[in-house]
């Protein structure tokens, strides 16, 4: 059995799963360099819960359960983000 794996992207680690899906928050941290990911996140939800069909959740190491999304929802969480980096009081 894969285990899941860990990228550093400019000091900021990001998980993986073994099939390659990625922790929402770590990838949104690390890709916007911003100290409010959760919030991100959780606006994003909101607004765009068609992104919810590519995620579920996933516990690394026996933590907690976090959501992990695919590379299509990923795509799409990708989309968006400039919106809340060129609007901050959004976050």
């Amino acid at each position: 059995m894969e285990s899941p794996f860990i990228v550093d992207f400019d000091y900021i680690p990001m998980r993986f799963t073994p099939d390659g899906r990625v922790s929402v928050v770590d990838a949104i941290r690390a890709v916007g360099d911003v100290n409010c990911p959760t919030s991100i996140w959780e606006d994003l939800k909101k607004s765009r819960p068609d992104i919810l069909v590519h995620c579920e959740e996933y516990s690394f190491k026996g933590d907690d359960p976090v959501v992990v999304i695919d590379s299509k929802g990923w795509e799409k969480v990708w989309f968006f983000l400039p919106d809340y980096w060129e609007d901050p009081v959004r976050i």
